[in-house]
């Protein structure tokens, strides 16, 4: 069975995700989904479907180690704010 279209390559989110928030998972999207023209032109439409999958599935994780590094920076730092501000007003 041949599908009607072509898969989407997620190329701009790839490289949204390389630049802004996860280089190594980036380059792994930016990867596959380059594969993704090159399968559809060999006719190979499952590995096609694959690859877009694919490319889509590693931007979306390096997006989300972004947030949760984001938020483990947020509550170390604030926590070390925190307790020194507290230690600042206890008497000694």
């Amino acid at each position: 069975m041949t599908p009607t279209q072509k898969p989407n390559d997620h190329l701009v989110l790839a490289i949204l995700t390389t630049l802004c928030c996860c280089m190594p998972l980036g380059i792994v999207s930016i990867i596959r989904s380059t594969q993704v023209n090159s399968y559809w032109a060999a006719e190979k439409y499952d590995e096609a479907m694959q690859a877009s999958a694919d490319a889509k599935k590693w931007a979306l994780i390096g997006m989300g180690a972004m947030v949760i590094g984001i938020l483990c920076y947020l509550l170390f730092f604030g926590g070390l704010v925190a307790l020194g501000v507290g230690l600042s007003e206890m008497d000694f």
